[in-house]
């Protein structure tokens, strides 16, 4: 054993030397020093690159290069980079100051220097497409077709009977579509199914063979037709693939070590190990994201056990595997808001999990035939990552399927030294692409005989976290389960109905399940019913990577009641860009920035002008709808004035210039458009939600799934059942931003139904303590009380007569929901500055029983209230901004604090003896809110805030013949916003 392993690194050291098939590396440097390259990553003409990715290369001697001799061109010309030097100025290593473009060519010119070597004499590559944005940045192509399979089982990538197979596609696939041994089939000769895993990630899918293949036997890869891409587009081009794997027998198992940075210090301390590739801190996973700043990163270590093909076979390309299962573990991730407010918990021990066969080559130096010249290393990875803290590990789980390394390797004092670049893309709650470099360094154990053996995993997956939990208040039909497990399970043991389970009252759910990490999401077929418990059931089948069976669990939540009573029509809950009302059409002037006043039964006092605003470039449109929706009345149009969805160019005058191309998503609560194209820097757009000033649904409508149209004109005063006029909004394009886009929905709310009344069987106020005669704000709900009257108003008192006493009874109840953009570090407030884009909350209807003369007592319903928060003021008095909010930390938690100005109209509420009233935009300002900002068990945002100063409410009736003064007293305003699902 140990004589074949020193024959294995011999025979290394020796194609080392030797360079294989690489060319002889000619450099002019035009009276600069001689030299060669070692090492590039990108590689040359490597695809698929992401655009966060740094340029690092390598020479065997530290160049004579100046900065300003460095140019990294792209598709807009020169691109602004950072340079800095690594292992004592050998390594040039060149960071682009802005994310580069999606599906676009790069290349490095070095003034005075003509690489051989490499593309044109430049090292050239291609960035990937995006994962989310316009569909034009994630295709590359207008058909659907495989774009690259690997290995390609040419002498460079020989395919081994131990190969992963790696596609590519010119669009990301649907998931949904993807099924092993339906729509995508590994066969052996005559047909037979091979027991294979298949790993989906964006428009990439890995097929990893359950057990080593025949080598000499031919296999075929097959693609069914059925399989499509994200925007619904079928297979096209080649659909089957051979695949003859050639013998890796007899191979050997290498050991390596994956040491930490420091045994002691962070990644980010001074003196930890170095890589001298990148001069970044080794075995570091950095996480950057705007949530997150650039100081969170996780040290990871441990032993990798590599089998190696046998390597005289394959001097040109020597295959090499890490089996499915190894694990890497890593120091906790300390999860700091902005890189410097503590959430209140890190994120325990972090793991990284293999979750197919990681496979790649030992290939010759590419640039130069110098006997000391490195190796290049090849590797391609299918990884999960997982946390030990439940809120982490919802936020921050996931997979990540083929991670690409680009490494060098040498042999030093009989070990394998190897020294990789990679990028990592990973997800933030769901809502924020992250990405770290990782600085991958392996060195092999010099004494193999006596070296670690693979360790031996005798513990399953348990459970975590889950949604909805204890929060099933919370939830909502069209939200999906997730399982949140404290590890990776194997997905090949998971089967819907068998493994896992959802019932209802013992009868059988359909559901959809994907994996991603050690989240299994759980997507009802249908939407899960209100009022309506359910089971799910985790069973033993369920296994880790090492197939240790889970430990059963078996959950029981139920739907929030739904009230049938008083049926109402949905609204927009809140709408992205723009202001959710339709606006009335006189008031609308797009040459000039105006969106309009929304349209109102009392239009000389419908408030401000609205204003047109700008959308960035890689985002979509968004609406969150009050209700379940039926989907299929969400249609979107392909021509002018067509659709119950449409997207317009238009000109100034508000007509259609053209459709704009695109995708719609539907959910039973909300609907996203996609455009094909990014949208058109100042170009003037509109998106228009179809709606009709009648009842019942109709063509061009989008309805509730009872059937009734949207409610666009709240301030209409319209009729319970009748919709409004089409709710059409402009916008004009504007550059993409970085900024993290956060919608917040008002949750748990007592009015369910969102009918705007407080049914029978609907949550009101409880007292707490029992038998104080207290009654606290409840969650998402404002009290109310009378503390003056004037006038022919002699009296006056909320929820019951004057006489009566209900402390219960002063509260009104809202609905509604906030889109926030999260902008990052404000040095200046040492804070985390938030925008907020103006909400609109409905209230449910409250009853003021008001004293006339002394004599009459009247009960006079408000009728559901409407309260507007107000854009900022521009400082040209002009509404026309996001208002800002800051998450700071108070010494001992995270906290969020606005200031909202708010309209408050009473479109519907009918005075004593008919008077007209004044609550029509009246004008409550400064409302301050304070509260906690925390995390769910599951890792959802969970803001609470309250009202900290009182906000009196002075009811004018008759034009003053009659007043009564209302107060909401200070912390009587109680709010809660909550982040949808993670997964």
């Amino acid at each position: 054993m140990m004589l074949r392993i020193f024959s294995l690194i011999a025979a290394a050291s020796l194609l080392a030397a030797c360079g294989g098939g690489g060319s002889e590396q000619t450099v002019d440097y035009s009276a600069r020093k001689k030299g060669q390259v070692y090492y590039s990553y990108p590689a040359d003409a490597q695809t698929g690159v992401s655009v966060h990715a740094p340029v690092v290369v390598q020479f065997s001697e530290p160049p004579a290069l100046d900065d300003q001799d460095v140019s990294l061109i792209g598709p807009d010309g020169p691109v602004d980079v950072v340079l800095s030097r690594a292992d004592q100025e050998r390594s040039l290593v060149i960071t682009p100051q802005v994310p580069l473009a999606f599906n676009s060519d790069y290349r490095l010119e070095l003034t005075g220097m003509t690489l051989a070597g490499f593309s044109d004499g430049e090292l050239a590559f291609t960035t990937a497409s995006a994962g989310k944005g316009p569909a034009s940045e994630q295709q590359q192509a207008q058909a659907f077709s495989v774009t690259r399979v690997a290995p390609s089982g040419d002498q460079a990538q020989p395919l081994m009977d131990f190969s992963t197979l790696h596609l590519q596609f010119s669009q990301p696939l649907d998931a949904a579509t993807v099924d092993y041994g339906t729509t995508v089939r590994l066969e052996a000769s005559g047909g037979a199914l091979v027991e294979a895993t298949a790993l989906v990630g964006g428009n990439r899918l890995s097929v990893d063979p359950a057990a080593d293949l025949q080598p000499g036997q031919p296999y075929t890869l097959v693609l069914d037709a059925a399989l499509s891409s994200r925007f619904g587009t079928a297979l096209s081009g080649d659909t089957e693939f051979a695949v003859n794997p050639q013998d890796s027998e007899p191979r050997e198992t290498l050991a390596l070590e994956a040491m930490a940075a420091d045994p002691v210090k962070g990644c980010n301390e001074d003196g930890v190990t170095l890589s001298p590739l990148s001069g970044a801190p080794i075995n570091c996973v950095p996480l950057i994201a705007r949530l997150l700043g650039n100081t969170t990163v996780s040290k990871l270590s441990g032993d990798v056990f590599a089998d190696l093909a046998f390597i005289p076979n394959f001097p040109d390309a020597s295959p090499l595997r890490i089996r499915k299962g190894s694990l890497l573990s890593g120091e906790p991730l300390e999860v700091l808001i902005g890189g410097q407010l503590p959430a209140g918990f890190d994120s325990g021990e972090v793991t990284v999990s293999f979750l197919s066969d990681a496979t790649g080559y030992l290939l010759p130096a590419p640039y130069s035939e110098q006997p000391e010249a490195p190796r290049r290393i090849m590797l391609t990875l299918d990884l999960a990552f997982s946390t030990a803290d439940s809120r982490a590990n919802g936020a921050f789980t996931q997979s990540l399927v083929q991670v690409e390394l680009v490494g060098r390797a040498i042999v030093e004092e009989g070990r394998m030294i190897i020294d990789a670049l990679g990028v990592v893309e990973p997800e933030v709650l769901g809502i924020e692409t992250a990405f770290g470099v990782l600085s991958f360094h392996m060195e092999s154990y010099q004494d193999q005989e006596n070296a670690p053996e693979p360790p031996v995993d005798i513990t399953g997956p348990s459970l975590q976290s889950w949604q909805p939990g204890d929060y099933a208040d919370r939830f909502r039909p069209g939200d999906p389960i997730v399982l949140n497990l404290s590890e990776t399970p194997d997905q090949d043991s998971i089967e819907a109905g068998v493994s896992v389970t959802l019932t209802d009252q013992g009868a059988p759910v359909p559901f959809q399940w994907v994996l991603d990490g050690a989240s299994l999401i759980l997507t009802p077929e249908q939407p899960l019913a209100f009022g309506t418990e359910y089971q799910v059931t985790l069973t033993d089948g369920v296994e880790d990577l090492y197939g240790n069976p889970a430990t059963p669990e078996t959950l029981l939540f139920s739907m929030p009641d739904y009230s049938p009573d008083a049926p109402r029509t949905p609204y927009a809950a809140t709408v992205y860009p723009g202001f959710a009302c339709a606006v009335n059409p006189p008031s609308r002037d797009l040459g000039n920035g105006i969106q309009g006043q929304c349209a109102s039964a009392f239009q000389n006092q419908a408030g401000d002008l609205l204003p047109v605003v700008e959308m960035p470039a890689n985002r979509p449109i968004e609406v969150q709808f009050s209700q379940d929706m039926d989907t299929t009345s969400m249609v979107l149009g392909e021509a002018c004035g067509e659709g119950s969805v449409r997207v317009e160019k238009i000109d100034a005058s508000g007509n259609c210039l053209e459709a704009v191309p695109a995708y719609l998503s539907r959910n039973s609560r909300s609907l996203t458009v996609m455009p094909a194209q990014p949208w058109e820097k100042g170009v003037l757009y509109q998106y228009v939600l179809g709606s009709h000033a009648s009842t019942g649904c109709g063509q061009g409508v989008i309805c509730s799934l009872a059937g009734m149209p949207l409610q666009t004109a709240q301030l209409l005063a319209p009729a319970a059942n009748e919709g409004g006029p089409d709710m059409a909004i402009a916008f004009t394009g504007a550059p993409a931003t970085g900024n993290v886009f956060l919608p917040l929905r008002n949750l748990p709310k007592a009015d369910v139904n969102a009918n705007f009344e407080l049914d029978a069987d609907e949550q009101k106020a409880v007292e707490d303590p029992p038998g104080s005669g207290e009654y606290p704000t409840p969650t998402n709900a404002a009290s109310l009380f009378v503390t003056d009257t004037g006038g022919l108003a002699t009296g006056a008192n909320v929820g019951c007569p004057l006489n009566q006493s209900c402390p219960e009874e002063k509260f009104t109840y809202l609905n509604g929901g906030i889109n926030v953009d999260i902008l990052g570090w404000n040095e200046d407030e040492q804070a985390v500055e938030v925008l907020l884009y103006p909400p609109v909350l409905m209230t449910t209807n409250s009853s003021v029983y008001a004293q006339i003369l002394g004599l009459v007592e009247p009960e006079v319903p408000t009728e559901p209230l409407v309260m507007r928060a107000r854009y900022a003021d521009d400082g040209n008095g002009n509404r026309t901004e996001p208002v800002r909010g800051y998450i700071r930390h108070d010494g001992n938690s995270l906290t969020f604090e606005t200031t909202l100005d708010l309209f408050l109209d009473a479109p519907e509420m009918e005075a004593p003896l008919g008077l007209p009233h004044n609550l029509h935009s009246l004008e409550l300002n400064d409302l301050q809110l304070r509260g906690p900002l925390t995390f769910l068990p599951d890792g959802r945002l969970v803001i609470g805030l309250l009202s900290l100063n009182a906000q009196n409410i002075d009811v004018s009736i008759g034009g003053g013949a009659a007043t009564i003064d209302l107060q909401i007293p200070a912390g009587g305003v109680n709010l809660t916003y909550q982040s949808g699902s993670i997964k």
